[in-house]
């Protein structure tokens, strides 16, 4: 049997490393070299267009491993989706190798330098634009989010988000393939710039105020599936609940005949009755053409007084909440406790809801999240490692009620203080705290993943033009 290119196994090895650095191996550490076989390849390729197939067959193997679970969601065409995923990688490395060309056959040292760097940018205007921008996006698995468990890098996400580190990974990558083609001075400075990074985070893991700061308050999350409102009353009325500030149940845990249906919401509001706190309830209504009636999907507050405020989900999931509207404006809830930021389920994977939340005065981020048991475990945990991203880009704590798991609280330097295993049934109960918003991030750093996606576009320009001259 002939074997495949060695520049392609690179590639494919590039994929396999990549998939290393989240669950459910959740190896952070590995994004650091991931690319690095890739981007070896990239600077022995014959040119754009082999770039392409390389960066297509990292990306290929990449997210057919990691979103294995797509089968269970999309079913026959999870494969489709993994293409479209190893396309923006694929236009990438021959984004990548055009800029390389450019240079010439022998680029001074700050060429090299100036390389490894747009390739950094260019990755991050890529993952911006698929994750935010353009009508499929989807955040999941952007480079940045490897280092959930990387806690040092992950305080990063303060002054840059997920972008800004994104492209920092990827630009380390590309000077780490540099110098093994004996081209030492990026590496050297990538190298030096990242355990500057290090320990400015180290540092920040260590600043007691922004975790201990703030109102404490008890939070009761229930984690339950399909159960019935009589079931969630029990579990919301139960002792671990029963001392608590604020209740929050999962999304679309009732489903209603139209948004706040005054009957439905007076049925809760007696149900709660003997709750002594405030309460977040998630609900849905199904699409009822004959009646007028729109999908929705929804938070409602409740307090001692009943119904007291409604947010409306702001990122319906593409193909599985079709027809149903976005929150174009959303606002923080106030409440005896204080501002309460809801982000329903989907609305999390993005960082514009928790940003803008963070600048209307949110002093707790507040996620009701139904993730059916049937995905698997591997895209429950998926999600839930992505959650902490929106704790420290706006220095807000998070708590999380997710139907199936991970239900959890986050700190504001991303730690997990509590949580209910995937599958669980049950209550979660644990002290979260009321603060006010605001990081670098919040103020100007989220400029980051827009920026790149400009540069992005001049540097394919670029390419472009000095191809067809």
């Amino acid at each position: 049997m002939r074997k495949p290119p060695a520049d392609y196994s690179l590639a494919a090895l590039s994929g396999l490393l990549l998939s290393a650095s989240f669950a459910p191996a959740s190896l952070g550490w590995t994004a650091w070299v991931a690319l690095t076989p890739l981007f070896l390849a990239l600077l022995g390729a014959a040119g754009p267009g082999r770039a392409f197939l390389l960066g297509g067959t990292a990306g290929l193997v990449f997210y057919s491993v990691s979103l294995s679970w797509m089968a269970d969601v999309v079913h026959y065409l999870a494969p489709v989706f993994w293409g479209v995923f190893a396309l923006w990688m694929a236009v990438h490395s021959a984004l990548a190798r055009g800029l390389w060309e450019a240079l010439g056959r022998r680029p001074s040292r700050a060429g090299a330098f100036a390389w490894a760097s747009a390739a950094g940018l260019c990755w991050a205007g890529l993952e911006y634009f698929r994750s935010e921008v353009w009508g499929l996006r989807c955040p999941w698995l952007g480079l940045g989010y490897s280092q959930t468990f990387v806690p040092p890098f992950f305080q990063s996400l303060s002054f840059w988000g997920v972008y800004g580190l994104s492209a920092f990974i990827a630009a380390a990558n590309a000077a780490w393939a540099l110098a093994l083609k004996r081209r030492r001075l990026p590496a050297a400075l990538f190298l030096t710039a990242g355990l500057a990074a290090a320990g400015l985070g180290a540092l920040r893991l260590t600043s007691s105020g922004i975790a201990s700061d703030g109102r404490p308050l008890r939070a009761a999350l229930v984690q339950a599936e399909r159960e019935t409102v009589d079931g969630l009353l029990g579990l919301s009325l139960s002792s671990a609940a029963a001392r608590s500030d604020l209740l929050v149940w999962p999304e679309c845990s009732v489903m209603m005949p139209g948004e706040t249906s005054p009957s439905y919401a007076a049925l809760i509001a007696r149900g709660l009755r003997g709750y002594p706190g405030e309460a977040v309830i998630g609900a849905c209504a199904p699409e009822d053409r004959s009646r007028g009636v729109r999908r929705a999907n929804f938070a409602m507050f409740f307090g001692r007084g009943g119904l007291s405020g409604v947010y409306d989900k702001m990122h319906p999931v593409q193909f599985v909440e079709t027809g149903l509207p976005s929150n174009r404006k959303p606002e923080p809830e106030a409440t005896p406790l204080g501002r309460l930021g809801p982000q329903i389920c989907y609305d999390l994977a993005f960082e514009n809801g928790s940003r803008a939340m963070a600048a209307r005065g949110a002093e707790l981020l507040v996620t009701p999240t139904l993730d059916p048991a049937e995905w698997g475990d591997l895209q429950h945990t998926q999600h839930s490692d992505m959650t902490a991203a929106r704790a420290v880009e706006t220095g807000l704590w998070i708590v999380r009620a997710a139907s199936s798991g991970r239900s959890q609280i986050i700190d504001p330097l991303g730690r997990e203080r509590a949580s209910l295993p995937n599958g669980a049934r049950g209550v979660l109960a644990g002290e979260a705290r009321l603060r006010a918003a605001g990081t670098f991030y919040t103020k100007a750093g989220w400029l980051a993943g827009p920026l790149s996606l400009l540069f992005t576009a001049g540097a394919a320009l670029f390419v472009f033009i000095r191809k067809r001259i």
